[in-house]
């Protein structure tokens, strides 16, 4: 971090100096982090099954050097959509707006990569609902206080339901947050080109997520993901394990989320 060095000035320039310099001269260069999501064309499905609406969570964002360091994106307070750390992504929007672009800043670097975390972190996840600041604020994209959020809530009409979260959360109720962390997280890290956060789209592609879905014979996919093969087969969609809920191979093989094609 770039230290501010002590000036000797006569008295009567300190104000001077200070308005010429302002937070420049201790504040190390920043530049911005924009991230547009878009859903790739939804694949033909019956009728009863759309329209669809897809609404996730976004945090824990950094942008990677080529040397897989990984500096922390700080995202531009802008609620009701996002804080400083999350931001709800709707898609194609679950109201009459909708948000489909994440905003932040990070130290002027170059970077080859982006990543983010599909939900939201154990330490903000189980906080009392009834408290909680836009964007946790949700009803729709909210469990219990012991299981947390839902990360990702895919809704094909009144046909089939996906939402994803934690499982395994244990605590002495379900109106009491657990100590430890679930036994099966569900938090994917999707990782994609640098590019994607200047210049570039981030596709939501659903065809992947729900190939091995039929809408109107499966069952709902909403915390017993082990227990079905198409429930399996959707979380391996997002580079999670269904019996763990962790990342395979730090779920780089996810078909979800792509840098859009030009």
């Amino acid at each position: 971090m770039k230290r501010c060095r002590s000036l000797s000035w006569p008295r009567k320039s300190i104000v001077i100096a200070a308005l010429a310099l302002g937070s420049q001269a201790c504040s190390p260069a920043t530049q911005p982090v924009t991230t547009r999501f878009a859903l790739d064309p939804l694949p033909s499905l019956a009728p009863t099954a759309s329209p669809a609406t897809l609404r996730f969570y976004v945090s824990d964002l950094h942008m990677v050097n080529a040397h897989g360091q990984a500096t922390p994106v700080r995202l531009t307070a802008a609620p009701p959509y996002q804080d400083e750390r999350t931001a709800l992504v709707s898609l194609p929007g679950d109201d009459e707006s909708g948000n489909t672009v994440v905003h932040g800043t990070v130290p002027r670097g170059d970077y080859v990569h982006l990543e983010f975390l599909l939900g939201i972190p154990f330490a903000r996840n189980h906080g009392n609902p009834l408290q909680a600041a836009p964007p946790l604020d949700r009803p729709a994209m909210f469990w219990a206080w012991q299981s947390g959020h839902k990360f990702l809530r895919l809704d094909l009409g009144n046909a089939w339901s996906f939402h994803l979260g934690s499982t395994g959360c244990h605590s002495t109720s379900a109106v009491r947050p657990p100590q430890d962390e679930c036994r099966r997280p569900n938090l994917a890290r999707i990782r994609l080109p640098a590019a994607v956060a200047t210049d570039g789209q981030i596709e939501v592609d659903l065809g992947a997520l729900i190939a091995a879905v039929n809408p109107t014979t499966d069952e709902n996919c909403m915390g017993s993901y082990a227990d079905a093969d198409t429930c399996r087969r959707v979380l391996d969609a997002l580079g999670l394990d269904a019996g763990t809920g962790r990342c395979l191979a730090d779920c780089r093989g996810q078909r979800v989320f792509r840098a859009a094609r030009r």
